[in-house]
């Protein structure tokens, strides 16, 4: 069964990606100028598109990630067709949302399980075309296949609208994975999920699962003479559906939505973590002095059980890109 609207569609998206590729500086994310640059910027494509990147040249690469994306190769120099492949995955237009963007909205759509972000877009895909078809559209080009799946959830475009996300907005957030000194390291990543859409007037700025960027800025394991063992948290962004990223922290509005959490009963799956001074299997997490976007974990078996939640708040006012939905949705 042929698309003409979906055809229509993939036309506009590739002619959109032709002007970036001949207007845009070579900026796309952050990367230095040169081969080193070139090499970072290709492995990144790489890995948001398959999970790894490959070996051999940077040509025949971007060949092959342009034929899976669009079918054909791109105009202009390796630069430009880089940075206008991530400004197409990542950032869209105001007309034209990116695809990870649609393909967040996709999976709000049919409910996919929190911590998909994380995953790679081909299979991000492939699990949406199974779940809605039961088959694979393999050969097609993954932008084609993408709204595709669209047309099969919504009849109208997926466009998106700039709104204002208020200071200290509170966050609900679970644990994805449990947290203890023994295997714990500093650099690692937490998984960190919301637990609730956040909607701003009806226009849905991060579905539920959406990730919050965490690592550990510190370990301490438990001293002599009683010395507790010491867990640093650096919060630092959530990610949702648009490219902006959200500061996030903890203060008064999350501490506050911690302790009527608790007083209501509403623990969630393993407990509530405070903001301050809330405990949870015998570990205590505190806001100390100095410390603007992280928390201190401390206990002498310090233990954050899979599930657990806790409460951040938006760290400042800020424009984010988000998908409006109707009354029915």
């Amino acid at each position: 069964m042929k698309h003409p609207g979906l055809l229509a569609f993939l036309g506009l998206s590739l002619a959109l990606v032709f002007g970036w590729c001949l207007l845009s500086p070579s900026r796309a994310a952050g990367a230095e100028d040169g081969k080193s640059s070139s090499m970072q910027m290709m492995e990144r494509i790489e890995r948001l598109i398959y999970g790894e990147s490959s070996k051999g040249g940077i040509i025949e690469r971007m060949n092959s990630v342009e034929k899976e994306l669009f079918g054909r190769s791109l105009p202009g120099s390796i630069s430009e067709r880089h940075t206008a492949t991530l400004n197409f995955l990542e950032v869209g237009t105001a007309d034209q949302p990116s695809m990870f963007f649609k393909l967040g909205v996709s999976e709000w759509l049919v409910g996919k399980a929190p911590g998909s972000q994380t995953r790679a877009a081909l299979k991000r895909v492939e699990d949406l075309e199974m779940e809605l078809n039961g088959e694979m559209q393999y050969g097609k080009p993954l932008a084609m296949r993408v709204e595709r799946i669209l047309t099969s959830l919504v009849a109208d475009p997926v466009t998106s609208r700039e709104v204002n996300l208020p200071n200290a907005t509170v966050l609900k957030v679970k644990f994805l994975e449990e947290l203890g000194p023994a295997t714990t390291k500093k650099g690692d990543s937490v998984g960190l999920a919301l637990t609730d859409d956040l909607f701003v007037d009806r226009v849905l700025v991060a579905p539920r699962g959406s990730l919050v960027d965490t690592t550990v800025s510190s370990v301490r394991q438990p001293g002599r003479f009683g010395v507790p063992s010491e867990i640093r948290l650096d919060f630092k962004s959530l990610i949702p559906l648009g490219p902006q990223r959200v500061l996030v922290t903890t203060g008064a509005a999350s501490k506050k939505a911690a302790e009527e959490a608790q007083n209501s009963g509403d623990k969630g799956e393993m407990g509530i973590i405070g903001a301050a001074g809330a405990s949870v299997g015998g570990a205590v997490l505190l806001g100390p002095a100095g410390l603007v976007a992280g928390v201190l974990i401390r206990g002498n078996a310090v233990k954050i059980p899979e599930g657990s939640v806790m409460f951040l708040e938006t760290s400042g006012d800020v424009h984010v890109f988000g998908y409006p939905t109707s009354a029915s949705l």
